[in-house]
């Protein structure tokens, strides 16, 4: 054992902390052992020193004084009771009350915000058709089913000398 719980259990025999088991083994090892024996007989001078010349600090507490502090802490019961039957509503009512307002606020805030889109003074018909040499284009726009689709067609005359440097 190390030094210091040897003297922890010295200390705890002292107190009569100990089973007596264990204030058996610890006895016998004091008798062997001087150092030990010395502490021993240090802490029990100081345990009788103490209780023979510590003075008692009792506080007297009266019938009254006993019965008020009774009555007192009725009186704060049931109050509490009332105020927690109270309370328990309210909290229900904030927690079913809070998220439906938080979103009830975040879809007013989407509503009235809304889509911002710029204008740019583009005017769209339904069909639009551009044709150049190279590419064909296509543009078919419905504002009922809110699509359009664009189709591109890109031939190329491609030759074989273009073909070879084309595939390097």
């Amino acid at each position: 054992m190390k030094e210091n719980e040897i003297e922890l259990k010295i200390q705890a025999l002292v107190d009569g902390e100990l089973t007596k088991f264990e204030a058996g083994k610890l006895r016998d090892r004091i008798k062997n052992d001087i150092r030990l024996q010395i502490l021993h007989e240090r802490l029990m001078q100081m345990k009788d020193l103490i209780s023979k010349h510590e003075m008692p600090r009792v506080l007297p507490e009266s019938s009254d004084f006993y019965w008020s502090k009774i009555a007192q802490e009725i009186e704060v019961g049931g109050s509490a009771a009332q105020s927690s039957a109270q309370s328990l509503g309210m909290k229900w009512v904030f927690r079913r009350l809070a998220p439906v307002l938080g979103i009830a606020c975040v879809a007013l805030l989407i509503t009235l915000q809304g889509p911002n889109l710029p204008d740019l003074g583009i005017v769209l018909d339904h069909n639009h058709e551009l044709l150049t040499d190279e590419i064909d284009v296509m543009t078919f726009n419905s504002a009922d089913d809110s699509m359009s689709v664009v189709w591109i067609d890109y031939s190329m005359d491609i030759q074989k000398d273009y073909m070879e440097l084309w595939l390097d």
